[in-house]
């Protein structure tokens, strides 16, 4: 009897929680940054309010989700309807902010013209975005993780501050501005608890091309990167997520679930460039699922990828995850789980340690079973990805997959 209570209680002892998680494969619009109500809207889905749970959710949105809130409102009309690439978008907002981006080159002058863009653009971007997602997280019941650029930042009720710096387009309602405490504009990843307050802000720590030369951000530091109580989340935006330093930091401080925002910006049917032969899904199978194999106590990642054409020369497109660690015993019972489209088990059996619990759906599935070689389904997918580029003037044009996925875990 007494064996019996002595096990009773040390059942008690150990910490089971279920967890809800889930991952949105966002189709972003530039269509949906008219006005605040219509960003938030985007995200306001009806498909969210049916997966709320009594359980612990984590909800996670991906990379750059606030990107398009810089062409909110009247200023960024003309940005939002020219017909050209990103950088004719951002030309045409540095029109519309030219007053503010002034005071910033004043202030700080040696930074550069798109800086002093992003440094102009705080007020309506964090704006949108902290509303948005303090918001949602409230209406959900569920922790929020989203992502977004920009400085550190500060709130100022100074009416001097938002006649300068507000949005014309809430004048004369307006009682506060966001600004600038800084001038480093950085990618970083925001967590929301469910009583809509913001507990954590991780940002990216290493960047691609486009975010140092295109966008001139600057990297975080990893020492800042900790996890985030509770439930022993970190944060690995995109490619940090395939850089064995982050992983080895954040597994060092016992992290559990890992959570990857991405913005893969370019073609997901293709090789990762024009003079390799690496197909971009086979290339992305070391992030979200070969980081099991270089750590030991992460056991589930998340990684969340936006899809749609963003102007002329933006493409994002990818397929959501949500992973968790396999022992190399139990390998074998992982022939079940979804694969990337264009992809055989033999393109992963050097990546073990995982099982894929959940995938998205891509805009059209593999077609695995009509008895073709892979290098023929990879051109059948290849040509339906050049289907949805930008000007393909096919009907299949923008047709990305707009996803939630989800599951229930016990950790």
């Amino acid at each position: 009897m007494k064996l019996l209570f002595f096990l009773y209680l040390c059942l008690l002892s150990i910490r089971v929680e279920s967890l809800r998680l889930i991952a949105i494969g966002h189709r972003q619009s530039i269509d949906a940054s008219v006005t605040y109500e219509t960003w938030f809207n985007q995200f306001n889905r009806t498909d969210l309010y049916e997966l709320k749970s009594y359980e612990p959710t984590i909800l996670v949105f991906g990379e750059l989700t606030g990107f398009t809130a810089a062409f909110i409102g009247t200023r960024g009309q003309h940005a939002r309807t020219q017909s050209g690439t990103i950088q004719d978008a951002l030309l045409s907002l540095m029109q519309s902010y030219e007053k503010q981006m002034t005071s910033y080159l004043i202030k700080y002058p040696n930074i550069s013209m798109i800086n002093a863009l992003e440094l102009s653009l705080s007020d309506v971007m964090w704006r949108s975005f902290n509303q948005t997602f303090s918001s949602l997280s409230r209406s959900l019941n569920a922790t929020i993780v989203s992502a977004t650029i920009g400085p550190r930042l500060m709130r100022s009720t100074d009416l001097k501050d938002i006649e300068f710096y507000g949005d014309p387009d809430l004048y004369p309602n307006q009682t506060e501005v966001y600004l600038p405490l800084t001038k480093e504009i950085y990618n970083t990843a925001h967590v929301y608890a469910p009583n809509g307050s913001l507990i954590a802000s991780r940002d990216k720590s290493h960047l691609t091309p486009a975010e140092i030369e295109l966008l001139q951000l600057v990297p975080g530091k990893l020492e800042d990167n900790r996890v985030i109580e509770p439930n022993s989340l970190c944060i690995a935006i995109c490619i940090d997520a395939f850089y064995s330093n982050v992983l080895s930091y954040l597994d060092s401080q016992n992290c559990t679930i890992l959570i990857q925002p991405s913005f893969n910006a370019q073609m997901w049917a293709a090789n990762i460039s024009a003079s390799s032969t690496i197909w971009q899904p086979s290339d992305w199978t070391y992030g979200p699922l070969g980081l099991f194999k270089q750590t030991q106590n992460i056991q589930f990642s998340i990684n969340t990828m936006v899809t749609g054409n963003l102007f002329r020369d933006m493409i994002v497109d990818g397929q959501s995850t949500i992973n968790q660690r396999l022992s190399k015993e139990n390998q074998s019972q992982n022939k079940t789980s979804d694969l990337y489209i264009g992809l055989d088990w033999i393109d992963v059996q050097d990546i073990d340690q995982f099982q894929t619990l959940v995938m998205s759906k891509w805009a059209r599935d593999d077609p695995r079973n009509r008895n073709l070689t892979k290098s023929e389904r990879r051109q059948l997918l290849h040509q339906y990805a050049q289907e949805l580029a930008p000007d393909s003037k096919s009907p299949n044009e923008n047709k990305y997959a707009d996803t939630v996925i989800w599951t229930d875990v016990i950790i």
